[in-house]
Protein backbone atom coordinates (compact mmCIF):
# COMPACT_ATOMS: atom_id res chain seq x y z
CA UNK A 1 0.00 0.00 0.00
CA UNK A 2 1.37 3.45 -1.12
CA UNK A 3 2.19 5.53 1.79
CA UNK A 4 3.31 9.24 2.24
CA UNK A 5 6.34 7.74 4.21
CA UNK A 6 7.10 6.02 1.32
CA UNK A 7 6.74 8.94 -1.33
CA UNK A 8 8.62 11.06 1.03
CA UNK A 9 11.45 8.38 1.64
CA UNK A 10 11.72 8.51 -2.41
CA UNK A 11 11.41 12.07 -2.77
CA UNK A 12 14.38 12.49 -0.68
CA UNK A 13 16.57 9.78 -2.82
CA UNK A 14 15.45 11.44 -5.71
CA UNK A 15 15.00 15.09 -5.61
CA UNK A 16 13.82 15.16 -9.06
CA UNK A 17 10.58 12.42 -9.27
CA UNK A 18 7.92 14.19 -10.33
CA UNK A 19 6.35 10.72 -10.19
CA UNK A 20 6.90 10.60 -6.33
CA UNK A 21 5.83 13.96 -6.35
CA UNK A 22 2.54 13.65 -7.67
CA UNK A 23 1.89 10.26 -5.42
CA UNK A 24 2.45 12.07 -2.13
CA UNK A 25 0.46 14.95 -3.24
CA UNK A 26 -2.80 13.03 -4.50
CA UNK A 27 -2.69 11.17 -1.04
CA UNK A 28 -2.55 14.59 1.07
CA UNK A 29 -5.43 15.23 -1.42
CA UNK A 30 -7.35 12.12 -0.60
CA UNK A 31 -6.46 12.83 3.26
CA UNK A 32 -7.65 16.80 2.96
CA UNK A 33 -4.34 18.19 3.59
CA UNK A 34 -4.36 20.42 1.48
CA UNK A 35 -1.48 22.33 2.32
CA UNK A 36 0.86 19.66 1.89
CA UNK A 37 -0.95 18.57 -1.34
CA UNK A 38 -0.22 21.91 -2.61
CA UNK A 39 3.55 21.94 -1.85
CA UNK A 40 3.80 18.48 -3.48
CA UNK A 41 2.14 19.91 -7.00
CA UNK A 42 3.93 23.22 -6.71
CA UNK A 43 7.45 21.36 -6.67
CA UNK A 44 5.87 18.88 -10.06
CA UNK A 45 5.25 22.45 -12.14
CA UNK A 46 8.82 23.32 -10.79
CA UNK A 47 10.12 20.23 -12.64
CA UNK A 48 7.38 20.01 -15.49
CA UNK A 49 6.23 23.70 -16.23
CA UNK A 50 5.10 22.93 -19.41
CA UNK A 51 2.32 20.26 -18.70
CA UNK A 52 -0.90 21.02 -18.33
CA UNK A 53 -1.84 18.66 -16.18
CA UNK A 54 0.03 19.64 -13.70
CA UNK A 55 -1.40 23.23 -13.53
CA UNK A 56 -4.92 21.57 -13.60
CA UNK A 57 -4.50 19.34 -10.22
CA UNK A 58 -3.28 22.29 -8.87
CA UNK A 59 -6.73 23.83 -9.89
CA UNK A 60 -8.32 21.14 -8.44
CA UNK A 61 -6.92 21.72 -5.25
CA UNK A 62 -7.70 24.89 -4.53
CA UNK A 63 -10.91 24.46 -5.58
CA UNK A 64 -11.48 22.16 -3.28
CA UNK A 65 -10.25 24.54 -0.57
CA UNK A 66 -12.98 27.09 -1.78
CA UNK A 67 -10.18 29.28 -3.60
CA UNK A 68 -12.18 29.32 -6.78
CA UNK A 69 -10.23 32.84 -8.25
CA UNK A 70 -6.97 30.94 -7.36
CA UNK A 71 -8.39 27.74 -8.74
CA UNK A 72 -9.26 29.65 -11.95
CA UNK A 73 -6.08 31.43 -12.18
CA UNK A 74 -4.35 27.54 -12.68
CA UNK A 75 -6.90 25.98 -15.16
CA UNK A 76 -6.49 29.47 -17.36
CA UNK A 77 -2.66 28.80 -16.70
CA UNK A 78 -3.17 25.35 -18.36
CA UNK A 79 -5.05 27.10 -20.84
CA UNK A 80 -1.70 29.00 -22.43
CA UNK A 81 0.23 25.98 -22.70
CA UNK A 82 -2.77 23.97 -24.65
CA UNK A 83 -5.31 26.38 -25.55
CA UNK A 84 -7.79 23.72 -26.56
CA UNK A 85 -7.54 21.44 -23.23
CA UNK A 86 -10.93 20.17 -22.48
CA UNK A 87 -10.87 19.74 -19.17
CA UNK A 88 -9.30 22.85 -18.20
CA UNK A 89 -12.19 24.75 -20.23
CA UNK A 90 -14.80 22.75 -18.57
CA UNK A 91 -12.93 23.44 -14.89
CA UNK A 92 -13.15 26.90 -15.61
CA UNK A 93 -17.07 26.51 -16.94
CA UNK A 94 -17.97 24.90 -12.84
CA UNK A 95 -15.64 27.80 -11.63
CA UNK A 96 -18.10 30.29 -13.11
CA UNK A 97 -21.10 28.25 -12.01
CA UNK A 98 -19.82 28.17 -8.71
CA UNK A 99 -19.42 32.26 -9.01
CA UNK A 100 -22.82 32.93 -10.55
CA UNK A 101 -21.76 33.57 -14.04
CA UNK A 102 -24.16 31.17 -15.46
CA UNK A 103 -23.65 33.22 -19.31
CA UNK A 104 -20.05 32.57 -19.09
CA UNK A 105 -20.16 29.26 -18.32
CA UNK A 106 -22.47 28.05 -21.08
CA UNK A 107 -19.78 29.95 -23.20
CA UNK A 108 -17.09 27.61 -21.97
CA UNK A 109 -18.94 24.48 -22.16
CA UNK A 110 -20.10 25.40 -25.63
CA UNK A 111 -16.28 26.36 -26.41
CA UNK A 112 -15.11 22.73 -25.38
CA UNK A 113 -18.11 21.36 -27.52
CA UNK A 114 -16.99 23.11 -30.70
CA UNK A 115 -13.51 21.53 -30.13
CA UNK A 116 -14.37 17.80 -30.10
CA UNK A 117 -18.48 17.75 -30.41
CA UNK A 118 -18.35 14.37 -29.46
CA UNK A 119 -16.94 15.11 -26.13
CA UNK A 120 -19.58 14.16 -23.57
CA UNK A 121 -18.60 15.57 -20.42
CA UNK A 122 -18.77 19.18 -21.85
CA UNK A 123 -22.26 18.67 -23.35
CA UNK A 124 -23.59 16.62 -20.06
CA UNK A 125 -22.42 20.01 -17.80
CA UNK A 126 -24.48 22.20 -20.49
CA UNK A 127 -27.17 19.96 -20.02
CA UNK A 128 -27.31 20.14 -16.59
CA UNK A 129 -26.71 23.59 -16.30
CA UNK A 130 -30.02 24.60 -18.37
CA UNK A 131 -31.74 21.80 -16.26
CA UNK A 132 -31.15 23.51 -13.18
CA UNK A 133 -32.24 27.03 -14.23
CA UNK A 134 -35.63 25.24 -15.76
CA UNK A 135 -34.37 25.57 -19.53
CA UNK A 136 -35.65 22.62 -20.37
CA UNK A 137 -36.11 22.49 -23.89
CA UNK A 138 -32.57 23.21 -23.64
CA UNK A 139 -31.13 20.30 -21.56
CA UNK A 140 -33.22 17.37 -23.47
CA UNK A 141 -31.88 18.44 -26.73
CA UNK A 142 -28.12 18.23 -25.09
CA UNK A 143 -29.41 15.10 -23.24
CA UNK A 144 -30.83 13.45 -26.58
CA UNK A 145 -27.15 14.64 -28.33
CA UNK A 146 -25.41 12.71 -25.40
CA UNK A 147 -27.89 9.59 -26.05
CA UNK A 148 -27.14 9.65 -29.89
CA UNK A 149 -23.46 9.40 -28.89
CA UNK A 150 -23.74 7.41 -25.87
CA UNK A 151 -27.64 5.42 -26.11
CA UNK A 152 -25.93 4.00 -22.56
CA UNK A 153 -25.45 7.20 -21.00
CA UNK A 154 -27.43 6.86 -17.58
CA UNK A 155 -27.43 9.99 -16.43
CA UNK A 156 -28.56 11.63 -19.49
CA UNK A 157 -31.61 9.29 -19.81
CA UNK A 158 -32.27 9.52 -16.27
CA UNK A 159 -32.34 13.47 -15.99
CA UNK A 160 -34.20 13.75 -20.17
CA UNK A 161 -37.32 10.98 -17.91
CA UNK A 162 -37.45 13.79 -15.65
CA UNK A 163 -37.88 16.61 -17.88
CA UNK A 164 -40.84 14.50 -19.85
CA UNK A 165 -42.19 13.68 -16.16
CA UNK A 166 -42.18 17.68 -16.06
CA UNK A 167 -43.71 18.13 -19.13
CA UNK A 168 -46.26 15.48 -18.11
CA UNK A 169 -44.91 13.29 -21.23
CA UNK A 170 -45.45 10.15 -18.58
CA UNK A 171 -45.05 7.88 -21.43
CA UNK A 172 -41.82 8.65 -22.80
CA UNK A 173 -41.00 9.37 -18.74
CA UNK A 174 -41.84 5.85 -18.11
CA UNK A 175 -39.67 4.18 -21.04
CA UNK A 176 -36.81 6.81 -19.73
CA UNK A 177 -36.69 5.43 -16.59
CA UNK A 178 -37.49 1.35 -17.47
CA UNK A 179 -34.42 1.64 -20.16
CA UNK A 180 -32.10 3.50 -17.06
CA UNK A 181 -33.21 0.17 -14.84
CA UNK A 182 -32.04 -2.02 -17.57
CA UNK A 183 -28.71 -0.88 -17.56
CA UNK A 184 -28.64 -0.06 -13.31
CA UNK A 185 -31.30 -2.42 -11.65
CA UNK A 186 -29.87 -0.90 -8.38
CA UNK A 187 -30.35 2.79 -9.29
CA UNK A 188 -32.57 3.40 -6.43
CA UNK A 189 -33.39 6.84 -7.96
CA UNK A 190 -34.72 5.55 -11.00
CA UNK A 191 -37.04 3.06 -8.88
CA UNK A 192 -38.25 6.09 -7.06
CA UNK A 193 -39.07 8.17 -10.40
CA UNK A 194 -40.61 5.32 -11.96
CA UNK A 195 -42.82 5.03 -9.41
CA UNK A 196 -44.14 8.75 -9.08
CA UNK A 197 -44.93 7.80 -12.97
CA UNK A 198 -47.04 5.37 -12.05
CA UNK A 199 -48.62 7.55 -9.08
CA UNK A 200 -49.42 10.24 -10.91
CA UNK A 201 -51.04 8.27 -13.74
CA UNK A 202 -53.35 6.54 -11.14
CA UNK A 203 -51.50 3.77 -10.76
CA UNK A 204 -51.53 3.50 -6.87
CA UNK A 205 -50.74 -0.59 -6.11
CA UNK A 206 -48.19 -0.64 -8.61
CA UNK A 207 -46.24 2.85 -7.55
CA UNK A 208 -46.50 1.26 -3.90
CA UNK A 209 -44.81 -2.01 -5.53
CA UNK A 210 -42.11 0.10 -7.54
CA UNK A 211 -41.50 1.86 -4.14
CA UNK A 212 -40.81 -0.66 -1.93
CA UNK A 213 -38.43 -2.32 -4.51
CA UNK A 214 -36.62 1.01 -4.37
CA UNK A 215 -36.46 0.84 -0.58
CA UNK A 216 -35.15 -2.65 -0.99
CA UNK A 217 -32.02 -0.71 -2.29
CA UNK A 218 -31.92 1.99 0.11
CA UNK A 219 -33.76 1.85 3.56
CA UNK A 220 -33.41 4.98 4.06
CA UNK A 221 -34.13 7.14 0.73
CA UNK A 222 -35.63 10.02 1.84
CA UNK A 223 -37.90 10.52 -1.12
CA UNK A 224 -38.97 7.18 -1.60
CA UNK A 225 -39.64 6.51 2.12
CA UNK A 226 -42.14 9.93 1.60
CA UNK A 227 -43.52 9.00 -1.63
CA UNK A 228 -44.79 5.46 -0.21
CA UNK A 229 -46.15 6.83 2.78
CA UNK A 230 -47.69 9.61 0.64
CA UNK A 231 -48.83 6.83 -1.71
CA UNK A 232 -50.46 4.69 0.99
CA UNK A 233 -52.48 7.60 2.34
CA UNK A 234 -54.15 7.95 -0.91
CA UNK A 235 -55.19 4.25 -1.08
CA UNK A 236 -56.11 4.69 2.71
CA UNK A 237 -58.72 7.62 2.06
CA UNK A 238 -60.10 5.30 -0.69
CA UNK A 239 -59.85 2.04 0.75
CA UNK A 240 -59.32 2.84 4.56
CA UNK A 241 -59.90 -1.50 5.21
CA UNK A 242 -57.00 -2.48 3.53
CA UNK A 243 -54.25 0.65 5.00
CA UNK A 244 -53.07 0.65 8.48
CA UNK A 245 -52.94 4.24 8.92
CA UNK A 246 -50.34 3.58 11.89
CA UNK A 247 -47.63 2.38 9.80
CA UNK A 248 -48.06 5.35 7.11
CA UNK A 249 -47.28 7.55 10.75
CA UNK A 250 -44.42 5.16 11.61
CA UNK A 251 -42.91 5.88 8.48
CA UNK A 252 -43.34 9.74 8.48
CA UNK A 253 -41.75 9.93 11.72
CA UNK A 254 -38.68 7.62 10.62
CA UNK A 255 -37.81 10.44 7.61
CA UNK A 256 -38.55 13.08 10.23
CA UNK A 257 -36.21 10.83 13.01
CA UNK A 258 -33.31 11.66 10.10
CA UNK A 259 -34.43 15.07 9.00
CA UNK A 260 -36.54 16.90 11.35
CA UNK A 261 -36.86 19.74 8.74
CA UNK A 262 -38.91 18.00 6.17
CA UNK A 263 -41.84 20.27 5.78
CA UNK A 264 -43.09 17.85 3.38
CA UNK A 265 -43.61 15.26 5.67
CA UNK A 266 -44.86 17.68 8.60
CA UNK A 267 -47.76 18.57 6.27
CA UNK A 268 -49.07 15.15 5.30
CA UNK A 269 -49.00 14.11 8.99
CA UNK A 270 -50.69 17.21 9.77
CA UNK A 271 -53.14 16.02 7.31
CA UNK A 272 -53.77 12.62 8.46
CA UNK A 273 -53.61 13.38 11.85
CA UNK A 274 -56.48 16.21 10.46
CA UNK A 275 -58.59 12.91 8.16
Amino acid sequence: MLTSKTHKSNIEKDNYSAEDYANWGFIHLENKDYDEALKCFQKIIELEPNNPKNFINLGHIYEKMDMLDSAKKFYENALKIKNNNIEAIIHIGHILELQGDYHQAVNQYKTAINIDPRAIEPRFCLATLYDKHDMYDEAAEEYQLILEINPKHTKALHNLGRIHFQYGDYAEALKSFQHVLKLQPENTDAWNDLGSVYEITNNVIQAISTYRKALGIDPFHEETNFNLANAHFSLFLSSPNIVNIEDIIKRLNFILSRNPHNKKVQELLNKIKGS
